[in-house]
């Protein structure tokens, strides 16, 4: 199976490195070390018989097994690996957990931290009852699934945006907005990324706003005054874009199960390996001879303002 861009397609797609700056030319910064996570978007596992898939989603187990074993082929392993929603694909069941479960089992016998978070095809309390030992790193009133990964320069926040099962729209809330502000203010001097699975409703292209999250107005404002808050990442569309709001990256990558138009995007997993300058994602295509196999970019975001210091006084 080989998919490959329209000439005039893969073009428009490369504008967007406006948005970003491209491995090349990086000669003069310090673009070694940091930390490396992988993000997995999109797995829409089932476990329902075979016959009764549709047929786009057909090949969604197997690409995740491949998606695996391509991780573990890796010679380091990663500091953690993000599964970012829509974990079933259509109303998550405990058949479709128990098999995600079957399928990501080698990663964590490999020792390799891993966390979820949820879509809109999930389903919170029968996650909560399919995955019992992963616990939420908030307590929140009313029960979101989130995490923190803190690395050296960087601290990752997880959130929960599942709003209703089926429907495409996310939601964060009051509580689970203040809960991330919180952490985030826990972190002044390293750079902050949130990772959802519903894309904002700023940024980018507004066709996909209705699916978004919908109380983007009661968070936005505010992370937009945090300069440690570099990137927004999310899933949910199945597309690899990049758009900047605010001076905030707002970031989709690539989906594991299918894409909703093979001319445009592949299905495949992200590496990105962050340090004090940024962080850089790194696409890998389940198809080898995709032309966004490999693909790198280096994302750098807003810097604090500097402090004021009084002038000195004449003699």
């Amino acid at each position: 199976m080989t998919l490959h861009l329209s000439r005039r397609r893969f073009f428009q797609l490369a504008g967007l490195a406006t948005l970003a700056y491209p491995l090349r030319g990086l000669a003069a910064l310090d673009t070694s070390g940091g930390d490396e996570i992988i993000l997995i978007n999109d797995i829409h596992i089932t476990g329902v018989p075979a016959e009764k898939i549709p047929a786009n989603a057909k090949a969604d187990g197997e690409h995740l097994r491949l998606a695996v074993k391509q991780i573990l082929a890796r010679p380091q392993k990663p500091a953690a690996i993000i599964i970012n929603g829509d974990l079933a694909l259509a109303i998550g069941t405990a058949e479709d957990y128990a098999l995600v479960r079957e399928i990501v089992a080698p990663l964590r016998e490999a020792g390799i931290p891993l966390h979820l978070t949820l879509g809109n095809h999930d389903v919170r309390d029968i996650f909560m009852a399919a995955f019992p030992e992963m616990k939420s790193a908030s307590a929140l009133k009313e029960h979101r699934h989130n995490s923190l990964i803190d690395l050296p320069s960087t601290r990752l926040i997880l959130l929960d945006t599942l709003d209703k099962t089926p429907g495409p729209g996310g939601l964060l809330g009051a509580e689970q907005i203040a809960w991330t502000l919180a952490k985030i203010d826990e972190v002044p001097a390293k750079q902050v990324i949130l990772i959802g699975h519903h894309n904002p409703q700023v940024g980018g292209d507004t066709s996909h706003y209705k699916g978004g999250i919908a109380d983007t107005a009661d968070f936005w404002p505010e992370i937009a005054k945090r300069p440690q808050v570099k990137a927004y990442i999310h899933g949910h569309t199945h597309e690899w874009t990049q758009a900047l709001e605010n001076g905030i990256h707002i970031i989709s990558t690539i989906a594991c199960a299918y894409v909703f138009n093979a001319n445009t995007n592949s299905t495949g997993w992200t590496a990105a390996r962050f340090n004090a300058h940024g962080f850089q994602l790194k696409l890998n295509t389940l198809e080898t001879d995709h032309v966004w196999n490999g693909e790198a970019k280096w994302f750098f975001g807003r810097q604090p303002a500097p402090k004021k210091t009084a002038a000195p006084k004449k003699k």
